[in-house]
């Protein structure tokens, strides 16, 4: 699908989608419960809708829509086959949650998760007692077996999403366990993780989240839980209201655990302006200068910040880039190839993304490489250019932000 962005698009207020971070882990908590759960406000993107399938598959029985869904864990038996699509949390999350139901299961995929290494597993579920094989490190992946709990160490490098599969599974594990963790990055997700088992009624202990302490045998409660907005997915608008024009962003919580709730952080730097009026976000324009930013927990947020540094004149450094190898795309190479398409300079050194920002960028095409956040960032991106900009592969946003074009007023 190729989308044509014009230069003067208006946006006044948006509705934030909901964060498929926060949905993918409720709906999974909801299957491991023994009784019904209510998730509110769950959204449509292609990543939620995959998990509710997967659910599906491990024993749930799942009704409802966007708005309401209603899960009743451990209704029937699960299935062998998971379809994870191209979620790399999903597939993350779902291979330890599977090996705590206990079964022979093969996890497959989709699109850009096929070349998305899961190599992690191989340290530490053969050591929890389950059998684990690869397709090269690659998916599809085979487990078989029922997680028994224990000590493991695990390498928090590369991804905290292994880390958070396993805190969701092995409390319902049948002995207590300890995970030892090496150089985690994305602290704040592993956060939303404990503070979203927490109301299912799981207790895990932590020091510095470094040494993870985890009773065995516990249960899942079942809720009503509230999917919060997705800051991901406000990120992009919230860069648009700095550079362009006053904007309203609804559903976002303000004191929200999500990574990304850290753009904020850049603004300041920034110096640019916002403001909280209730629980609505009100940005608009101001004088910016160039700004240096660590984004090692949440690399989600570079395709935005690039577009914020590209509207700067000076230079911006984003640190962190190593984070971005492993994602739908290898994103630091594909912002640096499709970014320069449109006059922007960025040269990559070390774990560092350095932006000649000039206020302004050359009207062109992008290809989002089939990477939702690169086709999102492309069209906020339009509005520094002269003529607009066209986006091949524009369909790639179904994956987080389905309503996202139509948010920008492109059908």
């Amino acid at each position: 699908m190729i989308k044509e962005i014009p230069h003067n698009f208006k946006v006044d207020s948006i509705q934030a989608p909901a964060s498929k971070s926060y949905a993918q882990r409720a709906i999974l908590a909801a299957t491991l419960c023994q009784g019904t759960s209510t998730i509110l406000n769950v959204g449509q993107s292609n990543d939620v809708n995959q998990i509710i399938e997967v659910s599906r598959h491990l024993g749930a029985e799942i009704r409802g829509d966007q708005n309401k869904l209603t899960v009743m864990g451990k209704k029937y038996p699960p299935k062998m086959t998971l379809n994870c699509g191209e979620s790399g949390l999903g597939i993350r999350l779902t291979a330890s949650v599977a090996a705590a139901i206990g079964g022979e299961f093969e996890l497959i995929g989709s699109g850009s998760l096929l070349s998305r290494t899961m190599d992690g597993f191989i340290e530490f579920l053969p050591k929890l007692g389950v059998e684990f094989q690869s397709k090269g490190s690659f998916p599809p992946l085979h487990i078989n077996g029922k997680l028994q709990g224990g000590i493991v160490q695990i390498d928090g490098s590369i991804s905290s999403q292994y880390l958070s599969g396993l805190l969701m599974a092995l409390p319902t594990a049948g002995q207590n366990s300890i995970i030892e963790v090496d150089e985690l990055k994305s602290i704040p997700y592993v956060q939303m993780t404990l503070d979203l088992l927490k109301d299912f009624g799981v207790q895990v202990q932590h020091e510095e989240f470094k040494r993870f302490i985890i009773n065995g045998n516990q249960s899942y409660t079942p809720i009503t839980y509230t999917v919060e907005g997705d800051w991901s997915g406000a990120a992009l608008w919230i860069i648009y209201g700095v550079l362009k024009q006053r904007v309203t962003i609804k559903g976002l919580n303000k004191d929200s655990l999500q990574a990304d709730r850290a753009i904020l952080k850049v603004l300041e730097l920034a110096g640019a302006a916002y403001k909280w009026e209730s629980n609505d976000l009100l940005i608009e324009p101001s004088a910016l200068v160039p700004f240096e930013f660590d984004a090692t927990h949440c690399p989600d947020l570079f395709p935005a910040l690039v577009v914020l540094a590209a509207g700067i004149e000076g230079e911006s450094k984003i640190i962190g880039s190593d984070r971005l190898k492993n994602k739908e795309s290898d994103r630091a190479i594909v912002l640096q190839e499709e970014f320069n398409k449109l006059g922007l300079k960025i040269n990559l050194l070390n774990n560092e993304m350095i932006i000649q920002g000039k206020g302004k960028l050359l009207s062109g095409t992008l290809s989002s490489h089939n990477d939702h956040r690169i086709a999102m960032a492309g069209a906020i991106a339009s509005i520094l250019t002269p003529n607009g900009v066209m986006i091949k592969g524009a369909d790639a946003v179904n994956k987080s932000y389905p309503s996202f074009w139509n948010d920008l007023g492109i059908n």
